[in-house]
């Protein structure tokens, strides 16, 4: 079963203790703007460093080969 973006932020928040709805405020948008795009799942890497910087933790996307390399 595959998660989605928006489950990813809800369950990053739970785990930072705090709203979508405030992670969205601290990011400069709306709460209206969070929610269209958390339905739509449409961030850009940078948008998804700075949820990560907000909440305490690290944002990781990359791609892993079966022989161990790496596209960061």
């Amino acid at each position: 079963m595959k998660i989605t973006v928006k489950q990813k932020i809800e369950s990053a928040c739970a785990m930072a203790g705090i709203t979508v709805t405030e992670l969205g405020a601290r990011m400069g948008m709306s709460q209206q703007n969070i929610s269209k795009r958390l339905k739509t799942g449409k961030f850009a890497q940078e948008e998804l460093e700075k949820m990560a910087e907000i909440m305490g933790c690290e944002y990781h996307s990359f791609f892993v080969f079966p022989n161990g390399n790496k596209a960061e």
